[in-house]
């Protein structure tokens, strides 16, 4: 093993028992909750303490286990427990927390407790011949359990949680190809899973399993096939379930890893294609920073009802990371914190404690009303990676700074040699950035900073000394220099109010934005002007009266609003009084409209994301 691959396992919980062949090109820095705060540290906390440790975890996902209630006539019966034991596993890593543990721990325990002596374990009466494993949900749930216990062990350390994880995996290799339509039941979890399993234990039967058995939900998920030679359209309805979809890209790209082949990413490109593509039939993206139709493509950027499945916000963001590491560009980051400011964030309760299956940005949202099934479980799950996707360190022994959120790690570049790195910001409440650098020892490395191609104009000053300015828009900014204790990076960027073109259904319309974050009209600071105007997406907003933006704690410490006139509906031109309509974060709960009219286009932009710069 090379020393920098020892580097990255002696650092990253549990050593793997396989390592790849192709090593990724920024490696995550794994941050702690004493190392993390702002903005992300604080809702990580929120969705830990509020939500996660307020789950009644026996009877919403244990005691369907001992019951088991189901016979199979259910067509949406699941409970996820092994999304929960997964994030529950990161979060006791994350605190140090002996409370959030051992409730990790309990779970595990209770549930596993409901296992039969043949091995199955699930909320599926038991069938003849084991025809309950052949229901639909039953796998999906086994699939998400073999990764909960496998990243037990791979985060808390916990051998026994991977010995239970074989023999549940076992289970599955032994009862799956009994399945005589395997088509007919949903695997989303099941590579991933298996792959995850493979890097622990180093048992080619599982790498197998995953990656030459024919798996897929063809009755609307994804296409039934291997793994390595998983390639298909999205032509049709019934195989492109965005979650299914962006879930077997991203264990593409785990399995690219093991054994490299140029075809197993290509799933990957046409997915950012399907999504960053304004072509007509794709420009799936949203300006919130995620897709989904009814948790299928919708391609006409109609973001009412039923809209961005957290489901597939989370495997977004986990698919953008795994391509960033992989070819180390920080381009990626773009996507990834237009997305967790405004989708991901949006789909939890400001108060901390509920979820959103799905967050639209045209008329009200809703919160889910189950603390199980899918969405909850795979939110918890990724608001628990995002530790992870602050930092990276870089394959010449760098440094890459991914996220800006107030932070503070030291980090291992080599043998004797660390380098305590922060972050002073509010962000993304501005766009000031105070990086300091503080190395044990003078060192020469470079520092990999991303700039986020919304910035106009951003400045940038080593120790006082006299800015530069900096472009954005490159796979990343380097400083490469010799660094000594004590130095300090100031980054500026400008964050002036830009107007974004809406485009298919939006088009005509456009939507407000400052750095990352989308805003909205929402009801809870504009109740007197909805009582005459129900409609505030037909408000003609006048740009030239925007504001500077104010403080607005009501949904967020740090938040804001701006104000703005606006004249009503078809009276623009006809001298009508305007009249003020305040909006806010994208995060306001009581958003209920994102896109609206202006007299005059000329100063819109196009959105800059939406152009695939990874194509290249």
């Amino acid at each position: 093993m090379s020393g920098f691959l020892m580097l990255i396992a002696a650092s990253s919980g549990q050593a793997n028992a396989v390592e790849p062949k192709v090593a990724d090109a920024l490696q995550p820095v794994r941050l702690k909750q004493s190392e993390l705060s702002g903005e992300i540290g604080r809702r990580i906390n929120d969705l830990i303490y509020k939500n996660y440790m307020a789950l009644d975890l026996d009877k919403d996902f244990v005691n369907a286990f001992r019951e088991r209630p189901c016979d199979g006539t259910k067509t949406r019966a699941y409970i996820g427990v092994g999304k929960v034991i997964d994030a529950g596993s990161m979060f006791s890593v994350y605190t140090g927390d002996s409370k959030v543990a051992q409730r990790t721990k309990q779970t595990i325990d209770d549930v596993l407790k409901t296992r039969d002596p043949d091995g199955y374990l699930g909320f599926m009466k038991r069938e003849p011949d084991g025809k309950q494993n052949y229901r639909n949900w039953t796998l999906h749930e086994h699939e998400y359990l073999i990764l909960g216990l496998t990243d037990h062990y791979r985060y808390c350390g916990d051998k026994t949680s991977l010995e239970h994880a074989r023999k549940l995996a076992d289970y599955v290799l032994e009862t799956f190809p009994e399945n005589p339509r395997p088509e007919g039941v949903c695997t989303a979890g099941l590579p991933e899973s298996m792959l995850t399993l493979y890097r622990c234990t180093g048992d080619q039967r599982y790498l197998r399993f995953a990656t030459e058995t024919r798996h897929g939900y063809t009755s609307g998920e994804v296409a039934c096939a291997a793994l390595c030679d998983w390639e298909q359209d999205y032509s049709e309805r019934n195989t492109s379930h965005i979650y299914v979809n962006l879930a077997r890209c991203y264990t593409q790209t785990m399995l690219y890893r093991l054994e490299p082949n140029e075809r197993l990413l290509k799933m990957s490109r046409r997915m950012l294609n399907e999504f960053l593509s304004t072509e007509e039939g794709k420009d799936e993206l949203l300006i919130m920073g995620s897709g989904s139709r009814d948790e299928h493509f919708g391609r006409q950027q109609d973001g009412s009802g039923n809209v961005c499945e957290s489901c597939v916000t989370a495997y977004w963001i986990r698919l953008l990371d795994s391509l960033a590491r992989l070819q180390g560009d920080l381009r990626y980051g773009d996507l990834v914190e237009r997305t967790i400011y405004n989708a991901l964030f949006a789909a939890q309760e400001p108060a901390g404690r509920r979820l959103r299956y799905f967050t639209p940005m045209t008329g009200q949202r809703h919160y889910f009303d189950r603390d199980g099934f899918c969405c909850p479980g795979n939110y918890r799950r990724i608001v628990a990676e995002l530790p992870q996707m602050v930092y990276y360190r870089t394959q010449d022994g760098g440094i890459g700074v991914n996220l800006f959120t107030q932070s503070k790690k030291g980090i291992s570049l080599a043998k004797d040699r660390t380098v305590t790195i922060s972050q002073q910001t509010d962000y993304p409440t501005s766009g000031l950035v105070r990086i300091g650098v503080s190395p044990s020892q003078t060192m020469e490395f470079p520092l990999r900073l991303r700039i986020p191609r919304w910035c106009p104009k951003a400045r940038l000053a080593i120790n006082g000394e006299a800015p530069l300015d900096v472009s954005a828009g490159g796979s990343y900014y380097e400083i490469r220099r010799t660094w000594n204790p004590g130095d300090t990076v100031t980054l500026d960027m400008a964050m002036p109010w830009r107007w974004v073109r809406g485009r298919k259904l939006q088009e005509g319309r456009v939507a407000l934005m400052r750095g990352p974050v989308v805003y909205c009209i929402g009801t809870q600071h504009n109740a007197e002007l909805l009582k005459t105007y129900s409609q505030p997406r037909d408000l003609m907003i006048d740009p030239t009266t925007l504001g500077e933006p104010v403080a607005d704690t009501s949904v967020r410490p740090g938040g804001l609003n701006v104000v703005a006139k606006a004249w009503p509906p078809g009276e623009h031109g006809n001298g009508a009084a305007s009249v003020d309509v305040v909006l806010s974060e994208f995060v306001d709960p009581s958003g209920i409209a994102t896109y609206f009219l202006v007299p005059d286009f000329t100063k819109a932009v196009d959105d800059e994301l939406m152009v695939n710069c990874f194509a290249d």
